[in-house]
């Protein structure tokens, strides 16, 4: 496990890149609700050779006042200029400025994504629901690690679903971390993107690293308390092993400069999305053999399903606010795994109260062959 982070002390050698005169528009990102007349900042900064016309109207959807052009003289800057801005419909849009004469400026970063709202209780109604999932999300942790500290046990709970989703949540930190922080990889992003923002906040940072915690100490746990014979399966760590040497060759190309750091991180979030996609059968499949969802608390299986649901009435709210319905599909990847999750709580809860609801674990041993071991299904009070 400690493979993955060693790729620590291999990103933080590299830097980035100025240049002699620039143009920038502040802020990049900005979201308001229809009728409102927001004001940017277009800010230059060095020294311009020539000089050079900013024309701001490119959108028909937006108006740009008092003036569409503007005027840059040859010599030094360090100078702004204010420009109000007046949306006429909802939507989300991509202002790129067009400079004249061309290529005196590199203006592949310079460029506003407004994002204009119907109604602004909305907004505040998507920013309340984006915490409520989050802290979902995050509390989901603690039922699981308070069952066994009062009971003194981890029978029940399915060691692969742990140690798979511990590589998952660590590699995506890594990825969340460097992508936010490591200047030189934001470059190449804003390279490859050219009309993009960092997709990481510090939010994703902040939860990325609480998941790893909570489910590190849930394993530290599997060490303290009677485990009931229970182990990590072969399986199991046939593919954590798979991973560890995808990360491994993947951070050794991009040493060697066969690919890019960014390209790395991108194995990295691929890692947490295959994790995502593999770590809840061990458990569904324990549940079943044992005839039992005793060790499992539901709680943090309703609290998850009570967070998926919530993100998803957010980005409804958000695509009727904003009159975005693509965005839903935006991201098809991180929306197909969303559901997958759902439904295997949907799986989870059809077991504890349905198949098993009345039913103890059976005392005698029973052989689990996603565990490649006996486990004797027996309770804590035993």
């Amino acid at each position: 496990m400690s493979i993955l982070w060693l790729l620590l002390l291999a990103l933080f050698a590299v830097g980035a890149k100025g240049s002699d005169f620039s143009l920038a528009i502040i802020p990049k990102s900005i979201v308001v609700t229809f009728g409102e007349t927001p004001s940017i900042r277009v800010e230059a900064n060095g020294y311009l050779p020539v000089p050079i016309r900013v024309h701001l109207a490119q959108q028909k959807e937006v108006q740009v006042l008092p003036n569409e052009t503007l005027t840059f003289s040859e010599g030094m800057h360090n100078d702004s200029v204010e420009v109000l801005l007046h949306p006429i419909r909802q939507g989300r849009f991509i202002i790129q400025p067009v400079i004249e004469p061309p290529r005196v400026v590199d203006g592949s970063r310079f460029f506003l994504l407004m994002k204009v709202a119907m109604y602004e209780p909305l907004i505040i109604v998507s920013l309340l629901i984006g915490w409520t999932y989050t802290a979902c999300w995050s509390a989901g942790y603690y039922p699981q690690i308070w069952y066994n500290y009062r009971q003194k046990s981890v029978v029940g709970l399915s060691f692969d679903y742990l140690y798979i989703n511990i590589v998952g949540h660590i590699s995506y930190v890594i990825f969340n971390a460097f992508l936010y922080w490591n200047s030189y990889i934001e470059e190449e992003y804003y390279r490859r993107h050219p009309l993009g923002l960092n997709p990481v906040i510090l939010n994703d940072i902040g939860f990325a690293a609480h998941a790893v915690f909570g489910t590190g100490f849930t394993i530290l746990q599997c060490r303290w308390y009677y485990t009931g014979g229970n182990t990590v399966s072969k399986p199991a760590k046939v593919i954590i092993g798979l991973f560890l040497v995808l990360i491994v060759v993947s951070m050794s190309m991009a040493w060697l400069r066969y690919i890019h750091w960014l390209d790395f991180l991108y194995v990295l979030s691929y890692i947490k999305l295959l994790t995502t996609m593999v770590k809840y059968f061990p458990q569904a499949y324990m549940n079943y053999c044992r005839k039992s969802t005793t060790g499992f608390p539901i709680l943090n299986r309703l609290m998850d399903l009570a967070g998926g649901l919530f993100g998803i009435l957010q980005m409804i709210i958000n695509a009727w606010n904003f009159d975005d319905w693509t965005s839903i599909g935006g991201d098809p990847v991180k929306f197909g795994l969303g559901i997958f999750s759902i439904v295997f709580d949907f799986v989870f809860m059809f077991q504890h109260y349905v198949l098993y609801r009345k039913s103890k674990p059976k005392p005698e041993q029973v052989n689990l062959p996603i565990l490649q071991s006996h486990v004797k299904t027996v309770t804590a009070e035993e």
